[in-house]
């Protein structure tokens, strides 16, 4: 530890401890910090679930432990165009329904915009995708190859226009 003041705590690590459960938003999880032999401070993040199965012989080694809830990251409404189509794609992936078409006219304005970085082309199923990497954000998205018209594309780009105004 640095002192009895001063406490560098690690940031909450994106999957459960014990059982590597991905840690989500809403979800509430138990952060046990603990020193090392080489005196620094580690950070283990539980879901509940795992957290009541921890021996108690775990918590009482820990330099401390809190109960909190991962809270959602709203991103501000950007000025920038970029960044709003960005963020529409990563919206639009999460829908229950995606519109592909808009999606794959979204990949393509994004990756001339040098927002997305192709990593790898690939085929499933008779389909081919592109598996794309967002730059500057180390995360990773895959994008169905579809063919379209001129007709169909200058469309989706006028309904995409409105959006991203």
């Amino acid at each position: 530890m640095n002192s009895l003041f001063q406490l560098d705590i690690p940031k909450r690590n994106a999957a459960c401890f014990a059982k590597g459960e991905r840690l989500i938003p809403d979800m509430e999880v138990v952060s046990l910090l603990i020193e090392t032999e080489t005196r620094t401070v580690t950070r283990r993040d539980f879901c509940l679930a795992c957290w009541a199965e921890l021996p108690q012989e775990s918590i009482k080694e820990a330099q401390g432990y809190w109960k909190s809830k991962i809270e959602r990251k709203e991103r501000p409404q950007s000025s920038n165009r970029v960044e709003r189509a960005l963020h529409l794609l990563q919206q639009s992936l999460k829908d229950a329904e995606p519109d592909e078409v808009e999606i794959f006219v979204l990949s393509l304005f994004l990756a001339h915009a040098r927002q997305l970085i192709l990593r790898k082309e690939f085929s499933e199923g008779g389909k081919n995708y592109h598996l794309y990497e967002i730059a500057k954000q180390d995360e990773f998205v895959t994008i169905r190859l579809i063919d379209l018209t001129q007709t169909q594309i200058d469309q989706k780009q006028k309904s995409l226009a409105l959006k991203l105004m």
